[in-house]
């Protein structure tokens, strides 16, 4: 289905970026089959995420039940944060990062 016209015409750039759309899909269309298909490319950074996440979830040190009695705690309402220590620890993070 082709939808055309919907709130007039098209300045020329649009209209011009649209031809080109269609050009390359009907290129890639006509190409082998080989190479069809979507490709998909990570930045270093995302593969590194990935990677990070999938040791984080790996380990053993996450504790899951000291996770689920604090989301518990949270949803109850019973859950009293130290915000002392908490501020301390956010001050102490911040020191670190700029030394």
């Amino acid at each position: 289905m082709d939808i055309r016209h919907i709130a007039g015409e098209l300045n020329p750039y649009t209209k011009q970026k649209v031809q080109e759309g269609q050009r390359a899909k009907n290129s890639s269309a006509t190409s082998s089959s080989s190479s069809r298909g979507d490709k998909v490319q990570l930045s270093a950074e995302a593969r590194l995420r990935g990677a990070a996440l999938a040791e984080a979830g790996g380990a053993s040190d996450v504790r899951a039940d000291k996770v689920r009695d604090l989301k518990e705690r949270v949803r109850n309402g019973t859950y009293k944060p130290d915000i002392k220590k908490a501020a301390a620890n956010l001050l102490r993070d911040d020191i670190n990062l700029l030394t």
